[in-house]
């Protein structure tokens, strides 16, 4: 049975950061973008108050700003494989089938935790690295669900315990970064306290994905391993 070295994807996630620095320009950007769209978030008037007109032009900014967000979060994940800045080129072109391949696997994660939690979970994890077999081995839509189906058999708690980690380690930092900054500042620009620490979102962000392209690498390369044998 292939298994995931939880320490040596997280450890090569950090060292991806600093052996591909470019890794960071596509993260800052996305980072950036997110905090905007919290920022803006804010300036929202209350239901009650915002005409339909408005609603609409809400909705249009913050599907346009999601979708680039998926553009540069593709960059960043190519960055993390190859040094080449032609990353951002290949993204472009993979991006159609990025974006159909995204919705699809929004669309099975939400019908299973609508079926219960669960089942919704487990689907999340098991079709995580989609994005990774488009943008290091060029699968198509259905065959970058049907791989990262395929290498989670029997690593599905790794890929699990790698998101946990991450995810609260980023939490930390960033809610004891947005309490050092509020105090800081005393309280005056509250507002843009996600802007401000973007930055450092950004770094966790890179760390993030360049974490889970060394994961989705070793899987793959136990995968065709274990093929091999069995052929």
């Amino acid at each position: 049975m292939r298994k995931l070295d939880i320490e040596i994807a997280i450890a090569e996630g950090f060292r991806t950061i600093f052996n591909k620095p470019a890794v960071l320009v596509p993260s800052f950007i996305s980072s950036f973008l997110f905090a905007y769209l919290f920022y803006i978030s804010t300036k929202i008037k209350p239901e009650s108050e915002i005409k339909p007109g408005e609603a609409i032009f809400f909705l249009k900014i913050f599907a346009t700003i999601i979708l680039i967000i998926i553009y540069f979060d593709s960059v960043t994940v190519r960055l993390a494989y190859t040094k080449s800045l032609r990353a951002f080129g290949f993204a472009l072109k993979k991006y159609p089938i990025i974006l159909i391949a995204t919705l699809i696997y929004v669309l099975v994660v939400t019908v299973g935790t609508l079926a219960l939690v669960i089942p919704g979970v487990y689907l999340a994890v098991r079709l995580y690295y989609f994005i990774n077999a488009i943008l290091i081995d060029e699968k198509g839509i259905i065959e970058s669900l049907k791989t990262s189906w395929r290498i989670v058999k029997g690593n599905w708690w790794a890929t699990f315990l790698i998101l946990i980690i991450i995810g609260i380690f980023s939490f930390c930092i960033n809610m004891l970064l947005s309490s050092a900054f509020t105090i800081v500042l005393l309280g005056k620009y509250k507002d843009y306290i996600h802007i401000i620490q973007a930055p450092i979102t950004a770094v966790l962000r890179a760390w993030s994905y360049s974490a889970f392209v060394q994961a989705y690498l070793m899987l793959r390369e136990e995968n065709s391993k274990f093929s091999y044998v069995l052929s």
